[in-house]
């Protein structure tokens, strides 16, 4: 009977195996947990010197998944981040993605015969030759335009100057409050870890957001994660992009019932790692 009841704990043992072939989620860090910014999942997990964020969405037309990525640092000393350092895995196909640079993806992208696959909206970056006339500068006339001199302004002011009078970068328009200033971030007294990072997600325009709909290259360059140097108390953030992991049934905070990817995203910062289980639908 004992022996009876061992083969039936072992076969029920390697059954669970087979129909759990995603990995979970890794819980690593001293503090770690997720929120969302219009219906996508971010995780976040907090170390000794730093705090990364990581979410990730399939974007242009699908054909590639963006994956999120913001790093803070709380320590004491400065600290460099470089986008080639960062490893991205197919958690269900098991084996390492290839990155494609913002701009080998922005290069793509200006290939007249690929704007209808990948949902290119040239629009958005008027040739340097076009004359600017009046309604293109009008946003109520043309909502891309301003979208385009708010991530002239950012990368002119960089990620955390404030638009202020005398600045040579300030942007005026017709339309009060079109340009939204980005002074500090209010934060309520009883805002917790998750309170916090969220409002810092949702102070700027949400990238992942833009890039589920028709973009410019420009707009996807910009958006790349690049090699930064942190600062004590300051933050860097920015998009990688990989093309479309395997998809499967049952992944872990994907919708039921729908085929998605899941990415394994080891961000090293430091002498810290911190490793992310990422649903990509």
């Amino acid at each position: 009977m004992r022996y009876f009841l061992c083969a039936v704990l072992l076969g029920c043992s390697l059954i669970a195996q087979g129909e759990s072939s995603i990995p979970q989620a890794s819980n690593t860090g001293n503090g770690n947990g997720s929120f969302y910014v219009n219906g996508i999942v971010y995780q976040y997990i907090a170390g000794t010197n730093y705090t990364v964020v990581a979410a990730a969405h399939s974007v242009i037309n699908h054909k590639f998944v963006a994956v999120k990525v913001r790093v803070y640092n709380v320590g004491r000393q400065s600290v460099t981040v470089k986008p080639e350092e960062i490893i991205v895995e197919d958690a269900v196909a098991r084996q390492a993605m290839v990155m494609v640079s913002g701009a080998e993806l922005a290069r793509r992208m200006r290939r007249p015969y690929n704007w209808a696959r990948l949902t290119v909206n040239p629009a958005a970056a008027p040739p340097t030759d076009m004359p600017v006339t009046s309604d293109m500068m009008n946003p109520q006339m043309n909502p891309q335009f301003l979208e385009m001199m708010r991530a002239m302004a950012a990368k002119a002011n960089g990620p955390s100057a404030p638009i202020l009078p005398g600045n040579r970068s300030l942007l005026y328009t017709d339309m009060p409050g079109a340009l939204q200033s980005r002074g500090p971030i209010p934060t309520p007294k009883d805002c917790d870890t998750v309170c916090r990072l969220r409002n810092h997600e949702t102070a700027s325009p949400d990238v992942l957001a833009q890039l589920q709909r028709p973009s410019s290259p420009d707009y996807v360059e910009q958006s790349a994660f690049l090699a930064n140097t942190i600062t004590p108390q300051s933050d860097t953030d920015g998009v990688l992009y990989f093309p479309m992991p395997k998809l499967a049934h049952d992944v872990p905070l994907a919708a039921n019932g729908k085929k998605a990817g899941m990415v394994q995203v080891t961000v090293p910062v430091g002498d810290e790692k911190f490793q992310f289980m990422l649903a990509v639908e």
